[in-house]
């Protein structure tokens, strides 16, 4: 079973469809660099983008994001949150720049350097919990947003605060399913890219604010408006549509 298959199973979602190598800019969080390449955590999964001498690799600052400055592939570290621009016509995806908030960066770092000396351990966690499909739900929240909106309410935060907390306490290892929704008023394709934002939303949270590091979610699945078959908790009103799903998944004993 695919990573974002589980999370469809785990969370009653569905599978996002995989348009990435369509696109001209991918947006994600970096999972992994081999030096010459990344592994990029989006909305469609992970995607591997190919990284070159001419890369350019920039990060900003400032509200506007005008301020720039030049950084090191070695900057490109697990965590950061970046945007992708993908060089045309080219036979692999590969990158033609990258860029970040530098903010973002210092947020990656932290991550990482709480993450020293725990390699090991996260490598042992991921190897036992690989096999998507033994994940069963341990627990689940869900985070409900305003109309068009993808910004988080306090209550929300509340809530993921919660989620981690009880995944964090858990004497096993885990995986977060994070799944966005919408109303089905509108346009559908809008409604798909606002539960993508939603999704993002929720998970840059978890990531930064609650401690979650990168390597506990499964790729998030951004669904829209659209109907899921044999859904354990369908929305029986818009307001309870437009919302994100959050399931803790861990192997059953």
């Amino acid at each position: 079973m695919t990573a974002i298959a589980a999370a469809a199973a785990l969370a009653a979602g569905a599978v996002a469809t995989d348009d990435a190598l369509a696109q001209a800019r991918i947006t994600g969080t970096i999972t992994a660099n081999h030096g010459d390449s990344l592994t990029v955590r989006g909305s469609a999964g992970d995607t591997p983008v190919s990284l070159t001498p001419a890369t350019e690799i920039r990060g900003t600052s400032g509200v506007l994001g005008v301020r720039g400055e030049e950084h090191p592939a070695s900057d490109l570290i697990p965590g950061l949150i970046v945007d992708i621009d993908i060089v045309p016509g080219a036979p692999v995806l590969t990158a033609e720049k990258v860029t970040f908030k530098n903010s973002d960066l210092r947020t990656a770092e932290q991550i990482s350097a709480g993450l020293v000396g725990t390699e090991g351990r996260v490598a042992e966690n991921t190897a036992r919990i690989d096999n998507f499909g033994t994940l069963t739900s341990a627990g689940r929240t869900s985070v409900y947003f305003n109309v068009g909106s993808a910004a988080l309410s306090d209550e929300g935060r509340r809530s993921l605060d919660d989620i981690a907390a009880q995944a964090k306490a858990l004497n096993t290892p885990f995986r977060l399913a994070v799944v966005g929704r919408a109303d089905p008023t509108g346009n559908a394709e809008a409604n798909r890219r606002l539960s993508e934002r939603r999704a993002q939303a929720v998970t840059d949270y978890l990531m930064h604010n609650a401690g979650v590091t990168p390597e506990k979610f499964i790729p998030t699945a951004s669904l829209g408006e659209a109907p899921i078959a044999n859904d354990p908790d369908p929305p029986r009103t818009d307001a309870e549509a437009r919302r994100v799903t959050v399931t803790i998944g861990v192997t059953p004993r």
